[in-house]
């Protein structure tokens, strides 16, 4: 290999590493139905708390960016979906059987983060889910990492889909 062209795949790998997590980034569609969601050590906010059904883009705004989503799931076969109200007060009191558990999170260094902010996308802070119509629970990542236990008031937020 020349020296031009181990210069120029230099170049290239470099410039790849700079982008990093900007590539494969998707902005949030201008009519998409959003839900902010505001989580700190100690509390959980949604806005708003009750969208429609079909595609909802959650979009984290921190300061922790770090938050627990939580469905329906009867058995291993079982498609995810919305909790009943006895689901979500046993959910309540740290009983998560049943449950579908996914930890939605910003991933990458704070200037990646900054870059993809309002973006789809691994470094991005906006989460695509498609909902059907029911309730569905947001909670603290617990600090250890281990599965929720008992909630504490504010640390759990429910948003209502309507169909």
């Amino acid at each position: 290999m020349n020296r031009l062209a181990r210069t120029l795949l230099v170049l290239g790998v470099l410039g790849g590493a700079a982008a990093g997590c900007a590539i494969g980034l998707t902005p949030i569609p201008s009519d998409a139905q959003q839900v902010h969601i505001a989580d700190t050590e100690s509390s959980l906010d949604l806005e708003p708390a009750a969208v429609r059904a079909g595609s909802v883009y959650v979009v984290l705004d921190g300061p922790r960016q770090n938050v627990v989503f939580v469905t329906q799931k009867r058995t291993a076969e079982a498609t995810p979906g919305p909790m009943s109200d006895a689901d979500l007060d046993r959910l309540r009191n740290g009983d998560t059987e049943g449950t579908s558990i996914e930890g939605i999170s910003v991933g990458c260094s704070a200037e990646q983060r900054t870059a993809a902010r309002g973006q789809l996308g691994y470094c991005g802070n906006v989460y695509k889910l498609v909902l059907a119509p029911g309730k569905y629970a947001f909670l603290l990542d617990p600090p250890d990492g281990g599965p929720p236990g008992v909630m504490s008031a504010g640390t759990m937020a429910i948003l209502e889909v309507s169909p």
